[in-house]
């Protein structure tokens, strides 16, 4: 379904933004916030000074951050974005679709001309009807359920053993924090640790990132490195091209791949010899996906 634009235009923000919102201001502390998302199933909050004029917002990736650090007594100023991109109550719908492509935000506070807060516009606002939208360059196709997407990105370096298992590590901590069952937790860990032992004994970096959605868990490792030559190969238990230097202090035993299938309930692997590899593996929420 494609909507006109002049339908697009006759829309304005104020007439679909949802008012009824939280206000903190920067003194509040990140673990409060991390309470009150969870109770009120929000992903953002504006925060305000003493007379209401917004001075930040504080996403559920902020919060994110500073669970992974060890922070959520801080003071909600150290973490919020500030100065964040806002749309007026009398931008039309189009306006703001155009925005949130440019931007790929899920959502922008309202505020009015002295930057007192109306409401929030997200994408689960205005988005989740649309399929095609017409704009000026060509067609906007926009993901319904991109809204409910968090995403944790950890780099990875190689041979920087010293750190290997950090950034699985901090995964599982955040997902603990999040609600996830024992179970996935179990498998998270394994896929993750496995994938990003692999970047730190075998390539020289790469990234290590975790998209969590209502259905389910998606894991990519991503390299640079030498590639692998014969993936079938590398799938079978025990075979491994770790140097003897980085056996001999137990790494590279050959079930990184071979754990990671098995605790996955997709798994796709791209490669290509002198450049890298791609891990995609998926987790469903519930068993009987």
């Amino acid at each position: 379904m494609k909507i006109p634009k002049d339908y697009l235009e006759k829309i304005k923000v104020k007439d679909i933004m949802n008012t009824d919102i939280v206000r903190l201001k920067p003194y509040q502390d990140m673990r409060s916030i991390q309470e009150i998302m969870r109770i009120k199933r929000i992903d953002a909050i504006p925060i305000v000074d003493d007379i209401d004029r917004l001075v930040g917002l504080v996403t559920v990736e902020n919060v994110i951050v500073a669970l992974v650090n060890g922070d959520l007594n801080s003071p909600c100023g150290k973490y919020m974005v500030k100065d964040p991109k806002c749309l007026s109550p009398d931008n039309t719908l189009y306006e703001a679709l155009i925005r949130f492509r440019q931007f790929r935000y899920g959502r922008f506070p309202v505020i009015d001309n002295e930057k007192k807060v109306l409401g929030i516009l997200s994408t689960k606002d205005v988005v989740l009807n649309l399929v095609d939208v017409e704009d000026i360059e060509g067609t906007i196709t926009q993901e319904p359920k991109e809204e409910n997407i968090l995403t944790l990105e950890f780099p990875v370096l190689g041979g920087d053993f010293a750190l290997a298992g950090m950034a699985s590590s901090n995964i599982k901590k955040a997902l603990q924090q999040l609600g996830i069952s024992v179970d996935i937790l179990r498998r998270v860990a394994v896929v993750t640790y496995e994938a990003e032992m692999n970047i730190v004994i075998h390539a020289y970096r790469g990234v290590l990132r975790v998209k969590v959605t209502p259905e389910y868990i998606e894991i990519i490792a991503e390299d640079e490195g030498p590639g692998i030559s014969d993936i079938e190969l590398a799938m079978q238990p025990g075979y491994s091209t770790a140097p003897d230097n980085i056996r001999e202090m137990g790494f590279g035993a050959g079930m990184g791949l071979p754990n990671i299938k098995n605790s996955s309930d997709e798994l796709k692997i791209e490669s290509e010899v002198g450049k890298g590899t791609k891990v995609y593996s998926k987790i469903y929420l519930k068993r009987d996906k």
